[in-house]
């Protein structure tokens, strides 16, 4: 057995305890807890468990590595294995952590568009007294969601509960939960997309989802529909998207990440009026580290007795 090291950086952390049940649960292994921004190249190269985000470049030294487990839901660039000496890495993550707080991000840009909450802000700063009248409500909508993993029936069953008609996409077919009226499958997207109000995207970047939405499926959409992308800015054709907006072929947008990131000052992304913004923070939550933690050491119990870890990645899926 070789080292473990936990690579923490501003927005991940171990909680308070997490280092001594770590040493409690594996006290043959040397434990190293690292800030990322500090030289930690020898301690990848020598450990054979990393809880965080080495840079990926650094990987292909790490000679020891047999297990990296990511504290995001996203893979991204790790579910490569050509960035590793080991081909038989197991690289896992922390899926199951973030649909809590995503699901309230997304419900605050549905009604912060719904209820002209950004136009009531911008005139409070002109102290202007003002009623905007196109308010739209949630309640009787069909909300249709890309992705039906813990963040898009976390969504579903809030969305539900709230009175809206719920329709999910997926990959197969499953049996639909009480909470969702109807399943489509990949080839009936444009099905869902004429039906939805609201379009919430939350799958992941892979080659399979790129460009998923172009402008063939934004003409598709209804004019008063409104999109939400807290999946990666990848899933999305960008400038279509900035085409369907400045047209009004839908209503507006919601997008917690975009292609690329950060956004680019001059993107016309900025300036439009039915956009709201925000920098890939819709996961963010004060109790994260625990329940990231909490997945990490039950795997951490696991790889030690030699079964099956939770979350393990699909290299050829991408997540």
């Amino acid at each position: 057995m070789g080292d473990i090291l936990v690579l923490k950086n501003d927005i991940f952390d171990l909680p308070q305890a997490a280092e001594a049940e770590i040493r409690e649960i594996a006290p043959e292994l040397n434990l190293e807890v690292l800030d990322s921004k500090t030289d930690y190249f020898q301690a990848l190269k020598d450990s054979e468990i990393v809880f965080g985000w080495p840079k990926t470049e650094l990987i292909k030294e790490a000679e020891n590595l047999k297990w990296l487990h990511l504290p995001s839901a996203g893979v991204d660039r790790y579910a490569n294995k050509e960035i590793y000496q080991n081909k038989d890495i197991i690289l896992t993550n922390s899926s199951g952590v973030y649909g809590k707080p995503i699901a309230e991000h997304v419900f605050a840009m549905i009604m912060a568009h719904n209820r002209n909450l950004i136009d009531y802000a911008y005139n409070k700063k002109e102290k202007k007294w003002q009623r905007e009248n196109k308010i739209k409500d949630f309640f009787d909508s069909t909300v249709g969601i890309l992705g039906f993993g813990d963040i898009g029936s976390t969504i579903a069953r809030r969305a539900k509960a709230w009175g809206a008609k719920v329709l999910a996409l997926k990959r197969t077919m499953t049996e639909s939960p009480d909470y969702v009226d109807h399943i489509y499958l990949n080839k009936d997207l444009d099905k869902l997309l004429k039906r939805s109000d609201y379009l919430i995207l939350t799958l992941p970047g892979t080659p399979e989802t790129e460009n998923m939405i172009t402008e063939r499926e934004l003409k598709i959409m209804k004019d008063s529909a409104f999109i939400v992308n807290i999946g990666r800015g990848s899933l999305i054709k960008q400038a279509d998207l900035v085409k369907a907006l400045t047209e009004n072929w839908i209503a507006g947008a919601g997008l917690d990440v975009t292609d690329p990131e950060p956004l680019p000052e001059e993107s016309k992304l900025w300036e439009l009026e039915n956009v709201i913004l925000t920098p890939h923070t819709a996961g963010f939550s004060p109790t994260n580290d625990q329940r990231r933690f909490e997945i990490f050491r039950d795997n951490l119990k696991h790889y030690l007795n030699n079964e099956a870890l939770l979350n393990q990645v699909d290299f050829k899926l991408k997540y």
